[in-house]
C-alpha cells in the first residue's frame, strides 16, 4: 500500500479550535489506531459563500449561497488520512468493475501523454468526442438534488466496511464514521463574536455596524482554551450552546478531507448498474460528483426510457436521492455533414447545446458555458470596484478621465480569477487564471474551442467598461466624503 505523509504544505493554518502542530506530530497522531478510537472531534466551523449570477440588463436574480464547513487542524489530518486508506480499496474496486474512467470528481485520472492529471477540460473533451463519435446518438444530463446532505449512514457504514473487508468496522474507522456523519458545528459569525473578535464597530462616517473587531491576519491561530472552549462554545457555565449537531440518519458535510471520497464512494453500485445499462448498447456513462452524463446510440425513444430507468433506479441507494425532473435534459444530436445538428426534448438548461462542466456543445463547436461567464463577470465588477476605489484614493486631486491613463487595467485582467473558482480541478491547475484556463482549454479542445477565444477577446472590451464605470463611481463617493466632513 501507498503510504501516507503530511508535509508542512498540508498543514492548516487558519483560526480553529486547536493550537497549530507540526506535521511531524500530526502525522503521527493522524496514523495511531488507539489514539484515534478516543479522539474527540471538534465542531466544524462554517460560514455561507454567497454568489449571484451576473444578471442580464434589467433583470434580477436572488443570491445563492453554500454553507463552508472547515475541521479543525487535528480533525482534517485524521479524515485525510482514513481518506487516503478507503481510497486505496475504493481506486482498485473502481478497476475491477471497469468504472475507472467514469467516476471523475476527486481523483487523479493521469492525461494519456503522462503530463500531470485531468481536469475538467479534458473531463469535457472526452465526453463532446464520444458524441461526436457516435454521430447520432442521445445525452441524458442528470443532476443529483442535494447530494452530500442526502447520503444515508447506514448503507455508508456497509459501505466503508465493504471496502475494508470486515463485517464490523475497526474502533478507529468507526469514530472517524461517527465524526462524518454525526457531525457537528458551529456558525463562524457567533464563533468570533462569543469570543470577541466579532461585533458593533463605528464606521469612518461615525455609524455603528456589526462587524470584525480583529483583522484576519491578526486573529489568533487557536481561537481560544480548552476551558474558554467548554465555557464560551459548548455553554458548560450556563451561557447557551452555539453547538449545532446532525442528528438525521443521512448527511455529511461538504468540505471535510474525507467527505469527497464518501460520496464518490457511496454510488459505486449505482455506478456499476448504469454503466453496465449504458455499455451494453455501445455507449459511455460519466459521473462528476452530483452531475450524471449518459450517452447511447439512438433517439428520443431510447434516451426518455433509460432517462426514467436511472431516476428510478437512484431511489433504491436511499430515501433521500433524488433526481429532480427539472434538473434533467435529454437531447438527440444527429449528423449534419461534418457536423451535428442538435434537439433539445426535455429539460430547460441548455437550449443553446448540451452543457457540462463548464463547457457548452452545440454539435459545432464547444463555448465556454454561460454560467462561467456569469462568474466571470461577478468578479471582474467586484474587483474593478476595489481597484478603482483605490486609485480614486491614490490620486486625490485626479478626475476619472485623468485616472483611466493611469489605471493598471492589465492587473485587474490577469489577477481577479483563479481556475479553481469555476470548476473542480486537479491540484496542478489551482494557479492557473481564469485566461490561462480557458486558453489552455482552447487548446485541448482544437478547432471545437475556436470560440473560446472569441468569448475571451469580447470580455477584455467588458473588463475596460466595467473598470471606467468604476473610475467614475469612486471618483463620485471620493467627493461626497470630502462634502460630508
Amino acid at each position: 500500500m501507498e503510504e501516507w505523509h503530511l508535509s508542512r504544505s498540508d498543514l492548516k493554518k487558519y483560526p480553529h479550535f486547536d493550537p497549530l502542530i507540526s506535521a511531524e506530530e500530526g502525522e503521527a497522531y493522524a496514523t495511531d489506531k488507539q489514539r484515534v478510537a478516543r479522539h474527540a472531534f471538534f465542531p466544524f466551523i462554517q460560514y455561507s459563500q454567497r454568489w449571484t449570477r451576473f444578471p442580464k440588463q434589467g433583470e434580477k436574480r436572488p443570491p445563492k449561497k453554500r454553507p463552508i464547513r472547515y475541521a479543525a487542524r487535528q480533525d482534517a489530518y485524521i479524515f485525510s488520512y482514513y481518506r487516503h486508506l478507503l481510497s486505496q480499496k475504493y481506486e482498485a474496486e473502481l478497476v475491477r468493475l471497469g468504472l475507472d474512467a467514469s467516476i471523475l470528481a476527486y481523483r487523479h485520472i493521469p492525461i494519456s501523454n503522462g503530463l500531470g492529471g485531468k481536469c475538467n477540460v479534458h473531463f469535457a473533451h472526452d465526453a463532446f468526442s464520444k458524441i461526436r463519435q457516435l454521430g447520432d446518438c442521445c445525452t441524458i444530463a442528470l443532476d443529483i438534488s442535494a447530494y452530500f446532505e442526502s447520503l444515508d449512514h447506514g448503507r455508508l457504514k456497509d459501505l466503508w466496511s465493504r471496502m475494508l473487508g470486515v463485517e464490523r468496522l475497526p474502533a478507529d474507522h468507526f469514530q472517524v464514521f461517527k465524526a462524518i456523519t454525526g457531525y457537528a458545528w458551529t456558525e463562524k459569525v457567533e464563533v468570533y463574536e462569543r469570543l470577541g473578535h466579532f461585533g458593533e464597530k463605528k464606521t469612518t462616517g461615525g455609524k455603528l455596524i456589526k462587524g470584525y473587531l480583529t483583522p484576519y491576519k491578526k486573529m489568533p491561530k487557536c481561537l481560544c482554551t480548552g476551558s474558554v472552549f467548554r465555557e464560551k462554545i459548548a455553554g458548560s457555565s450556563g451561557q447557551k450552546t452555539i453547538i449545532k449537531k446532525n442528528s438525521k440518519p443521512y448527511g455529511i458535510p461538504q468540505g471535510a478531507p474525507v467527505s469527497d471520497l464518501l460520496a464518490n464512494l457511496y454510488l459505486i453500485d449505482f455506478d456499476s448498474t448504469v454503466a453496465h445499462w449504458v455499455r451494453d448498447v455501445g455507449g459511455a456513462y460519466f459521473r462528476y460528483s452530483d452531475d450524471i452524463l449518459i450517452l447511447v446510440p439512438g433517439d428520443e425513444k431510447e434516451g426518455l426510457s433509460l432517462m426514467e430507468r436511472t431516476r428510478a433506479l437512484i431511489g433504491n441507494f436511499g430515501a433521500e436521492l433524488k433526481i429532480k425532473k427539472e434538473k434533467s435534459s435529454l437531447f438527440v444530436f444527429q449528423r449534419d455533414g461534418i457536423y451535428q445538428k442538435f434537439q433539445l426534448f426535455q429539460g430547460t438548461q441548455g437550449r443553446n447545446g448540451l452543457e457540462y462542466l463548464g463547457f457548452r456543445y452545440d454539435g459545432k463547436h464547444v463555448y465556454l458555458r454561460d454560467a462561467t461567464l456569469s462568474n466571470l463577470l461577478r468578479k471582474i465588477a467586484r474587483a474593478a470596484y476595489g481597484d478603482a476605489e483605490a486609485c480614486a484614493k491614490r490620486y486625490p486631486d485626479k478626475e476619472a478621465a485623468e485616472l483611466r491613463k493611469l489605471f493598471n487595467y492589465e492587473r485587474l485582467i490577469k489577477r481577479f480569477g483563479r481556475a479553481e473558482d469555476f470548476g473542480e480541478m486537479q491540484r496542478e491547475y489551482r494557479k492557473w487564471t481564469f485566461w490561462t484556463y480557458a486558453k489552455r482549454a482552447s487548446t485541448v479542445f482544437g478547432t471545437l474551442g475556436k470560440p473560446i477565444l472569441r468569448q475571451l477577446r469580447r470580455h477584455r472590451d467588458f473588463i475596460h467598461r466595467r473598470a471606467d464605470k468604476a473610475l467614475e463611481g469612486a471618483v463620485i463617493r471620493r467627493e461626497r466624503r470630502k462634502t460630508s466632513r
